[in-house]
């Protein structure tokens, strides 16, 4: 709601719902071919989408590439759920596939099928650990909010478990400390 052009980030424990593999009934690409040359200057690799020739338009050049995976996710909890751009590292993490093993099973005969069922096998699967990069981003001349979910994991349960338990003892202790408050005012 408030998102500002300084980037928040924050960290929330959701299910994975749902993937957009459609879009107003156009099948939406799941991943792009990057450029894999290092950057001019760095030891960082362009990552940039190739051309269906090969040849980056960063780069000017036809050289390695490599499948990224660039997916929309809803993330979902008890309360709400939120669609968020996801990334190939998080992305990888979400679905359980790497870019390559996607690759190949689109790649199949039944192809495009076989990869939206093992991405749906991991729908509410596990209770992840989602990091939240959320800012304001100018896109044709138009201000908009651009959450994306940078990383995901699997929650440690005995730890996440043992948080929520914590917090449950300081509600409680605060709950306690306003009744003795209140008790003590009225007398």
């Amino acid at each position: 709601e408030l998102v500002t052009a300084q980037p928040e980030v924050f960290s929330v424990i959701s299910r994975l719902s749902t993937v957009q593999t459609k879009k107003q009934g156009e099948t939406q690409p799941l991943m792009y071919m990057a450029c894999q040359e290092p950057r001019a200057g760095t030891s960082l690799l362009c990552n940039k989408r190739v051309g269906e020739d090969g040849v980056c338009p960063a780069c000017q050049r036809a050289g390695k590439a490599a499948p990224r995976l660039n997916i929309r996710c809803r993330f979902a909890d008890f309360t709400d759920g939120a669609w968020l751009t996801t990334f190939h590292e998080a992305a990888q993490s979400v679905i359980g596939l790497t870019a390559e093993k996607a690759k190949e099973i689109e790649s199949r005969e039944d192809g495009r099928e076989a990869l939206e069922a093992a991405i749906r096998r991991r729908y509410f699967h596990q209770p992840l650990q989602v990091s939240v990069r959320a800012k304001l981003d100018t896109y044709n001349g138009e201000q908009r909010a651009n959450i994306t979910c940078f990383d995901a994991r699997p929650v440690n349960c005995g730890q996440h478990g043992r948080t929520m338990l914590k917090s449950i003892r300081e509600m409680l202790e605060q709950q306690a400390a306003a009744a003795a408050t209140l008790a003590m005012s009225a007398a």
